[in-house]
């Protein structure tokens, strides 16, 4: 089985910093799907706010895959029930590899709603239960809470690695970790000296990323995704592609050998503003 797994919001919304393509036809979505599953990927990953994404998966992702999707801000075990109900409905499944709490305020601001998740796990045919990540602290308030997630999803690359001192500790509690921006939404394909004003503090860092990689034997796309997919702690690597030739370079890319070397050397960049690694205020 491959470790990347497909995530899907990018087929119900135009999403990314560096998508000039937009949200795939039917036909180029199943086909997309199929390459995928002929390529040993099992993994999708979707949610409720992906605008339609879950209904064109119910309709168009024929093949077996787990599917992982996400619930939006609820405040009963009957709309959690709910939720739940419309998901399944909208995928045209009986049951879902894994249900998370799309933000871990939801469970924060309403630690009962774990219980409710709980409960919907012993009732329904869900395998994992869990949350999206978008910061340590969050992880700490959690576990110290009593909430062990059985998965989590969190964002992970290159410059991006707040969450990689924990994983560890999640992985003693025997804890399934899905990563996601992994290119963190194309940002490390963008030029330098193309970054929109909200990002210049990124530009430093950026700007040695690709010095590093334009040295190396290997393009941007094979470096960042190996460097995730090479950590063992890491059990899949959530990616979004538009389109099927996307898909076969990444396909491609996590066939390279990168020496740990030149991750050492990535390591050791400085970003000087990590705030700004938060795809959720780019353009707040």
């Amino acid at each position: 089985m491959n470790k990347l797994a497909l995530g899907t919001v990018q087929f119900g919304l135009p999403y990314g910093i560096n998508n000039p393509i937009g949200v795939p036809s039917d036909k180029d979505l199943s086909q997309l799907l199929d390459t995928a599953f002929s390529n040993g990927i099992r993994y999708l990953d979707t949610a409720t706010a992906y605008g339609n994404a879950e209904e064109r998966l119910g309709k168009l992702a024929t093949h077996d895959f787990n599917i992982v999707s996400k619930f939006p801000v609820v405040a009963t075990i009957a709309e959690l029930q709910a939720q739940f109900s419309v998901s399944c409905q909208h995928l045209n499944r009986t049951s879902l590899y894994g249900y998370l709490a799309h933000n871990a305020a939801i469970l924060l601001k309403s630690p009962v709603l774990w219980n409710y998740l709980q409960e919907l796990q012993s009732t329904e045919n869900i395998q994992k239960i869990g949350v999206s990540l978008y910061h340590p602290e969050e992880l700490l308030r959690l576990l110290d809470m009593g909430i062990i997630p059985q998965l989590v999803q969190v964002p992970y690359s290159l410059l991006d690695r707040k969450f990689e001192p924990y994983f560890e500790q999640l992985k003693a509690l025997k804890v399934e970790i899905h990563t996601r921006s992994s290119f963190l939404q194309g940002l490390y394909f963008k030029s330098p000296n193309e970054l929109p004003a909200v990002l210049q503090p990124l530009k430093p860092a950026l700007m040695q990323l690709h010095r590093l990689v334009r040295e190396s034997a290997f393009d941007m796309e094979t470096v960042a995704l190996n460097f995730v997919i090479n950590n063992p702690l890491i059990d899949q690597v959530v990616i979004g592609v538009e389109t099927v030739s996307q898909l076969e370079n990444n396909l491609r890319a996590t066939m390279a050998s990168v020496p740990d070397s030149l991750f050492d050397e990535l390591k050791a960049i400085v970003v000087e503003a990590p705030h700004l690694l938060n795809p959720a205020i780019w353009h707040a």
